[in-house]
């Protein structure tokens, strides 16, 4: 059964940093009867090395989150598309007679990619709210002020419209690119 006691040593100033540290293993080696060829047996955690295990932390965390939110924001566009695809079906008709009274290609080009635009925005807003609800009733739980971040609400706001946007495209392209005879078309 092994076990365990942590020992503080605390330098009295920056520059004795090096010496203290220096005496604090010296000390431990000899308490412990290691020899000068013989490994340490024993751990030391300086501030730096929490510093970087923090560090370490913090990018597996960041980068597990990255890896989350470009998954829910792919499903996201995919879904976007594939909504946005069924509306065309339904709408053929519809389609039809706009480009019928002359409505050009950019004009049903331009309605299905803004409703796709409206689509992401609005799921964009109530991820954003609902977000930083969450975030906030958690700050309440440690007594950390509320906060509402202006800066990620617009890059958030920003990504969503791309992202409705670049999978609005397909649906749009293909509304716009219906045959108008072939549209109004009874099925």
């Amino acid at each position: 059964e092994k076990s365990s006691i942590a020992i503080t040593v605390e330098a009295l100033s920056r520059s004795d940093y090096p010496h203290a540290l220096d005496q604090a293993i010296g000390s431990m080696r000899s308490v412990r009867g290691l020899g000068v060829t013989m490994a340490n047996d024993f751990e030391i955690r300086t501030n730096e090395s929490l510093i970087d295990s923090f560090r370490e932390i913090k990018i597996a965390i960041s980068t597990g989150a990255f890896i989350i939110s470009f998954m829910a924001l792919l499903t996201a566009g995919v879904g976007i598309m594939n909504i946005m695809l069924v509306s065309v079906t339904e709408r053929t008709r519809e389609i039809g007679i706009r480009k019928s009274v002359g409505a050009p290609r950019r004009s049903i080009l331009r309605q299905f990619l803004l409703e796709a635009l409206f689509l992401s925005l609005a799921g964009g807003v109530i991820g954003i709210f609902t977000g930083i609800a969450a975030g906030n009733l958690v700050a309440l739980q440690f007594n950390l002020p509320p906060l509402f971040p202006w800066v990620w609400t617009v890059v958030s706001l920003i990504v969503c419209s791309a992202i409705g946007m670049a999978f609005g495209l397909f649906p749009a392209w293909k509304a716009a690119g219906l045959n108008t005879v072939d549209a109004l078309r009874p099925k």
